[in-house]
């Protein structure tokens, strides 16, 4: 640009030379075609030298009109337009690319003015259409329920989410950015799955299992190499689905099997054996007979026991599970709940006690399932508490719920089996659950019935000093009419 403003200046000059050596010589024309008329008509000298002046001051004042025209023209036409086009390219380069500058379609200046602002439009709508597919894309990862991991050619981890953050417990989203994948991530596993993927350049499906804290977690990764146009290497891209839930799922669905063939098979190989031993000859002795029978129509009753609780499980799971919906008073509830239990409390000395807080409290719900939660409730903590122990029901009416405690003085669970104390057929302490007559399917039963009514149960324990289950039900239900 400076050596165009030098080249400018110098025809600017040269220009201005020319104009004064055409406008002197034709002064010079001017003044002796003057001098030779004077002398003809006999004109003074001073009268000649005034006319002189004039005719030398009306060219300068012509010559500097032509010079200025033609140095505005000069600007306007070339100047402006460049020093224009010269910003506009370094408001381009700086990032700016709404820069325009001045357009012409006549000089070449103004063309190449035009022909900025189209690149300039263009950049300006790739750069946009860019940003768009960026926050797209940022988006999509960002939001993706599974944990997406790239790791480059070198090793070097480039791209996670934050989903990757929550599986491996990471708090500082730039800790993992530029490491070293075998340094970011300490799980053998995860290592010898990169190395195989950079070894075989091959997909790869694999599910495993890492210790994140502590908690045991199981994950399916895919893994796929990023290879290039020309089959170079980019590097290795890792999704993670967190499969944990289903594994915890697939095993309690294996545990209920085994769990329902052995109680199954239980009573029935008692029944048989009984049975067999009175074909045998025992039942001609009639004390025998009495006692066996006894004990193979106990047998049939735990069978019918835990077949009713499994039906019972299996309707409350399906959708046309209802609730035959009333208004309950809670302490008429829970007193009808005490009395059905009263003779097993008189039985181990046990003090029953029941605090309710406001007599009229009412609740929407379904007497009989209520009935059948309470009952459950209630025979577990006498079941579980020792001889002259105390078991207190406490009703307290709350805002828009009534919160219903069941309170024993008994032998308490450990902290950590309170997470499963509600799973089908999952036992504290199985010898004492089974011959107390205990299915397992109880506290199932409660929290789906609980659940029904909209409400929530929880459990806490102290080992050594007894249980509180609490239950909290509402008053009005508005999902369902009442009958």
């Amino acid at each position: 640009m400076n050596k165009f403003h030098s080249r400018l200046l110098f025809a600017i000059i040269f220009l201005i030379i020319i104009v004064f050596l055409c406008m002197g010589f034709m002064l010079g024309q001017f003044i002796s075609s003057l001098i030779s008329n004077n002398a003809i008509h006999g004109t003074s000298v001073d009268k000649t030298v005034q006319q002189v002046w004039i005719a030398l001051i009306v060219c300068l004042g012509i010559a500097l009109i032509i010079i200025l025209s033609l140095i505005v023209r000069i600007t306007t036409t070339y100047t402006k337009p460049i020093d224009a086009a010269t910003k506009a390219v370094k408001e381009l380069a700086k990032g700016n690319y709404r820069a325009r500058t001045y357009e012409d379609h006549i000089s070449a200046a103004g063309l190449l003015g035009q022909s900025i602002n189209i690149v300039a439009r263009n950049i300006e709508e790739m750069t946009k259409s860019y940003e768009m597919q960026h926050d797209r894309l940022h988006t999509l990862i960002e939001n993706m329920g599974s944990g997406l991991l790239f790791i480059d050619s070198k090793g070097y981890i480039s791209i996670f989410n934050r989903t990757i953050n929550e599986i491996f417990k990471i708090d500082d989203k730039e800790d993992l950015l530029g490491q070293l994948y075998y340094e970011a991530f300490t799980h053998k596993e995860m290592v010898k799955l990169v190395e195989e993927i950079f070894m075989t350049e091959r997909k790869l499906r694999r599910q495993i299992h890492l210790t994140i804290g502590n908690e045991q977690k199981d994950f399916e990764v895919y893994a796929t190499p990023i290879l290039g146009a020309n089959v170079e290497w980019r590097g290795v891209v890792l999704v993670f689905h967190d499969i944990s839930d289903l594994k915890r799922l697939e095993q309690m669905r294996k545990d209920f099997v085994s769990n329902v063939s052995h109680e199954l098979r239980t009573p029935i190989t008692s029944i048989k054996g009984f049975a067999e031993t009175l074909l045998d000859g025992a039942m001609n002795d009639k004390e025998v007979l009495e006692e066996f029978l006894s004990i193979i129509l106990n047998e049939s009753h735990r069978l019918q026991v835990l077949i009713q609780d499994l039906l019972d499980l299996s309707k409350m799971e399906n959708k046309g599970f209802s609730l035959n919906l009333s208004r309950v008073n809670v302490k008429e509830l829970l007193e009808n709940s005490l009395r059905m239990l009263n003779s097993k409390a008189v039985e181990k000395d046990i003090h029953l006690e029941l605090f309710v807080e406001d007599e009229t409290m009412v609740i929407d719900g379904d007497v009989d399932r209520l009935k059948q939660v309470f009952i459950n409730v209630i025979n577990n903590s006498l079941s579980y508490s020792p001889n002259k122990a105390k078991v207190v029901v406490k009703a307290t009416n709350l805002v828009d719920s009534v919160q219903i405690q069941i309170i024993d003085t008994g032998i308490g669970i450990e902290e950590n089996e309170l997470s499963r104390i509600f799973e089908r057929f999952y036992r504290v302490d199985k010898a004492r659950s089974r011959n107390s007559g205990g299915t397992g399917l109880g506290l199932a039963i409660v929290k789906h019935i609980i659940e029904a009514h909209e409400g929530a149960v929880q459990i806490s324990s102290k080992v050594g000093e007894g249980t509180t289950v609490s239950i909290r039900l509402k008053k009005e239900l508005t999902s369902t009419k009442i009958s």
